[in-house]
């Protein structure tokens, strides 16, 4: 069964929304945090955010990259995209505590930046690759 064209360009641009999503709450977010410890109570993100990130980026990432391989052929942004996946997976067990780490909360924001930008270049590498043909 083939998908229609418009849905793997529109999961790609999902997953680049939660790409960004991702990367808003893990650099900018602790920086503003860091900058005005005050707001802290008033911008805490639920405990869960991690989670639904994550159980949102895993369909994106899989409907775009399966559109954009079966467009293209290369194999680059799938693996990039699911080391991405794999990365925010460890961020969110880093997080929930299921993985101890000495700095746990380092941890958290080291996986999890770094799968955001991985997934966030799978993404952006589907889309330039997708459109070239």
């Amino acid at each position: 069964m083939s998908l229609p064209a418009a849905r793997p360009r529109l999961a790609d641009l999902t997953g680049l929304a939660l790409s960004a999503t991702c990367l808003v709450h893990c650099l900018a977010l602790p920086m503003l945090l860091l900058l005005a410890p005050a707001l802290g109570h008033w911008i805490a993100l639920p405990e869960w955010t991690h989670a639904a990130i994550l159980l949102l980026a895993l369909p994106a990432a899989a409907v775009a990259m399966r559109g954009g391989w079966r467009r293209h052929g290369h194999m680059a942004p799938p693996l990039t995209a699911a080391a991405g996946l794999v990365l925010l997976a460890l961020g969110l067990a880093a997080h929930e505590g299921w993985i101890v780490f000495a700095d746990a909360a380092a941890a958290d924001r080291l996986f999890t930046s770094a799968g955001a930008l991985g997934l966030t270049g799978a993404h952006l590498a589907n889309w330039r690759l997708s459109h070239r043909h």
